[in-house]
């Protein structure tokens, strides 16, 4: 196999764990630098073309700055978000003309007014029966022709119609925006604050439509933080709520006690009591941002290159962490570097959790990686990631702003996640190098006969260069393709190999 020294050098290729040892190391610096900058190395690294805005939007608001440091105790927390004064009484009082109740197809949720002009933050499965293409994972710039009206009412019993202009299933958010008879009518609009504030024990909450009971106060605390695996998109880290929803509550506003948006409710766990989750304002505010700037077919990337075979070291191991990830490279002006992080850092917690789970020793740090890849991978560009790292016996804390891979390189990342297809480009033709581990093509026998092998069609369509496949995989991803596909292999031997049923796995 040809690769670049560099990648030699930090992953050793040796017996049997040649296959493991370098997919997992190849999918954690790809995508860490933004895709297959480890084949074609970092000095070729072209600057991402701008991304294409979505017309016919309007202005998204502005969330408050984020906090320095997240809130960690419920004092702090309570000092931030209880004002003087305020009593739940009030905060509800001061937020009941921001909330309308949605009806679509066989659905009643809830939702909350964003801005003055009618911007309307829902949850996506509240307004899917008004969908007229719900196979699309993402859908931008929709007009009343794409999609069904959806009705939203106010507290006051006012009804308005309500368009769908940003949505994406799997993250399960949607934006709508209000029709009045008057186009140059206000609305009282919420006010925003930011989840990256809250603390675990402090008091939030919601407002929501339990069962047709339009605009219902329930209130509860912040039972946990980051939760992740629960919506489709399963790397989006939730708010856990004590609070009680039901069904109704979905797309209904999350506030702390000062009135302020903190959250989307979206989801509970089936038989459990007491037990609801939110997607925070900051990560939907991002979603948003990256929907509206054409970005979001992009993963997150923070501009590292980490080596798996080291060792945390003893002092490490002294502060009570078996496991860890050793930085090997930080790149200039990427969010790493512009953190404060350096080489030989020592990352042992993300999002306030160490990662001595996973165990110690060189397969359980390989484990690890291709974990933390895949968290990196499901931020969106513009979110932020609160890590731990270990530098000169001192715990650091530090706070990424994440960035976009660069277009040029997301064709490697989606060819890994889609397709569990490691890639190098070989005169602008997609070679397959190997196989992510653990990816469904991995089960199948005579899989390895696709290594040298170079990606001729998918799904129909000739692939005859890098940007011909950019252009499929990105509309798989948009999609939210989940099973099989057709592909047709060149095989290194001549031959064609087709397979009608080439499994894909979600993004």
């Amino acid at each position: 196999m040809s690769i670049d020294p560099g990648f030699e050098s930090a992953v050793p290729l040796r017996g049997p764990a040649l296959g493991l040892g370098l997919a997992a190391a190849a999918a954690v610096f790809g995508v860490l630098l933004g895709g297959a900058a480890v084949f074609m190395g970092i000095e070729q690294h072209s600057p991402p073309s701008p991304a294409s805005v979505v017309p016919g939007l309007v202005e998204l608001p502005d969330q408050p700055p984020a906090p320095a440091t997240p809130a960690t105790a419920a004092g702090a927390a309570c000092e931030q978000t209880c004002p003087q004064g305020q009593t739940l009484v009030q905060a509800v009082a001061a937020t009941r003309d921001t909330v309308v109740t949605l009806r679509s197809k066989d659905t009643v949720g809830a939702g909350v007014v964003v801005d003055e002009t009618g911007l309307v933050l829902t949850n996506f499965h509240v307004i899917a029966g008004e969908i007229r293409d719900p196979s699309r994972r993402v859908l931008g710039a929709a007009t009343p022709a794409d999609n069904g009206v959806v009705r939203a009412r106010f507290a006051d019993g006012r009804e308005l119609p309500a368009v769908l202009l940003l949505a994406d299933r799997d993250q399960d958010i949607a934006l709508l925006h209000l029709r009045p008879a008057d186009n140059a009518e206000r609305f009282k609009a919420v006010r925003l604050g930011r989840s990256s504030a809250l603390a675990v024990g402090e008091g939030v909450f919601s407002v929501g439509t339990p069962f047709g009971l339009d605009h219902s106060v329930s209130q509860g605390i912040v039972a946990a933080l980051g939760r992740t695996h629960i919506l489709r998109s399963k790397q989006t880290p939730l708010i856990q709520l004590d609070a009680s929803i039901n069904i109704g509550n979905s797309g209904g506003p999350l506030f702390n006690l000062r009135g302020e948006l903190v959250g989307v409710t979206t989801a509970t766990i089936e038989r459990a009591q007491g037990i609801g989750f939110a997607i925070p304002v900051d990560h939907v505010f991002a979603l948003l941002r990256a929907l509206k700037q054409g970005e979001l077919a992009r993963s997150g990337q923070i501009g590292v290159e980490v080596d798996a075979r080291a060792p945390v070291g003893e002092e490490a191991e002294l502060l009570g962490y078996r496991n860890g990830l050793v930085l090997q490279q930080v790149f200039p002006d990427q969010p790493a570097a512009k953190a404060g992080l350096q080489a030989g850092d020592i990352i042992v917690e993300a999002r306030g959790q160490r990662f001595d789970a996973y165990g110690g020793g060189e397969a359980a740090r390989v484990r690890l990686a291709r974990e933390f890849v895949q968290m990196v991978r499901g931020l969106i560009p513009g979110e932020t990631l609160p890590l731990t790292v270990l530098r000169d016996k001192q715990r650091l804390p530090a706070t990424l702003v994440v960035a976009a891979a660069p277009a040029d390189r997301q064709v490697f990342i989606d060819a890994d996640e889609l397709l569990g297809l490691q890639l190098e480009a070989k005169d602008d033709r997609p070679v397959v190098l190997g196989m992510r581990p653990l990816a469904p093509i991995t089960r199948w026998r005579g899989g390895e006969r696709l290594v040298r092998a170079t990606i001729a069609q998918i799904a129909g369509v000739r692939v005859q260069s890098m940007t011909e496949l950019r252009t499929v995989l990105t509309e798989l991803r948009q999609l939210g393709r989940q099973g099989t596909v057709a592909i047709t292999f060149a095989l290194a031997d001549g031959h064609e190999l087709s397979i009608a049923d080439f499994p894909v796995s979600p993004p």
